[in-house]
């Protein structure tokens, strides 16, 4: 994707973020009075699952990053090292959470077996950071890429975004609206911390986390990058759609989520593409 490409749609993704705004900030609570249905099958099975691809690409991009950077210096070692270790162990401490809890409706399982499963995980990982930094597995450009962008992509996007604003806006979600909807607040409307995370939706931003995922599928052949540009597409629509659906966020919640991790991906992606290309030439 040239540079002029990226620069264009992210000016249509800034009008339609803008155009969808206005409209919901008059629009959010009579949109989901009419479609939130809470005994969705669909809905509930993105309320279970929604969150799990994301966090897999996540934790492949983090291991693709730690094998790529050259621990040169001791700030690579002390400072980015254990930042890119302890990360993929909340991630796949953090996808075990939410697959079992998925998978047998409570997360009574996981609290039983935590500390198991903390030990296990570290461990895990401890193996796997060994491979990648003593045994440098060697990866083409494009899976390096795919590294530094959804590292940057988890930070920026989710990490520096989704949760402080969760906390920060404190808007109640949905189905957690009183009878008369007396405490519902528009978008806009900053509520402080009082433990109501509707806005942004966390949901929304990890669905749209897959996104790196074209990366890897650079030189492969237009029809393949095609499909997984729909599937990709595809899941972030119907995450968003079933965080709506259910009444855990209304459309502003996922529509901030996913037009930040869009523009986000697509400045990243701009960003370290020209660096690649500076350090080829």
């Amino acid at each position: 994707m040239q540079n002029n490409q990226i620069d264009r749609t992210i000016n249509a993704l800034i009008i339609l973020w803008a155009l969808s705004a206005g409209y919901f900030a008059f629009a959010d609570l009579q949109t989901s009075v009419a479609i939130v249905n809470e005994n969705s099958a669909w809905a509930k099975f993105i309320q279970n699952f929604g969150e799990v691809p994301g966090l897999l690409v996540l934790l492949l991009g983090t291991f693709a990053y730690a094998s790529s950077v050259k621990y040169d210096s001791a700030s690579k070692k002390y400072v980015l090292l254990p930042f890119l270790f302890l990360a993929s162990v909340y991630l796949l401490y953090h996808s075990a959470v939410v697959l079992s809890n998925g998978l047998r409706g409570n997360y009574a399982f996981i609290i039983r077996y935590r500390f198991l499963f903390a030990v296990a995980v570290f461990f895990l990982n401890l193996i796997v950071y060994y491979f990648l930094v003593n045994r440098r597995l060697k990866l083409d450009s494009n899976f390096n890429l795919f590294g530094k962008v959804t590292v940057a992509l988890g930070i920026s996007g989710y990490l520096l975004y989704v949760q402080p604003l969760k906390i920060i806006w404190g808007r109640v979600r949905f189905r957690d609206l009183d009878a008369l909807y007396s405490n519902f607040t528009q978008w806009y409307v900053i509520n402080g911390p009082n433990g109501n995370t509707s806005f942004p939706s966390g949901h929304a931003a990890m669905a749209w986390m897959v996104l790196p995922l074209i990366l890897l599928a650079v030189n492969k052949s237009k029809y393949l990058k095609m499909f997984l540009l729909a599937m990709i597409i595809s899941w972030g629509i119907a995450v968003s759609a079933g965080r709506v659906a259910i009444g855990a966020h209304f459309m502003s919640d996922v529509i901030f989520s996913s037009m930040w991790i869009i523009i986000c991906f697509l400045l990243l992606l701009k960003t370290f593409s020209n660096e690649q290309t500076a350090l080829q030439e």
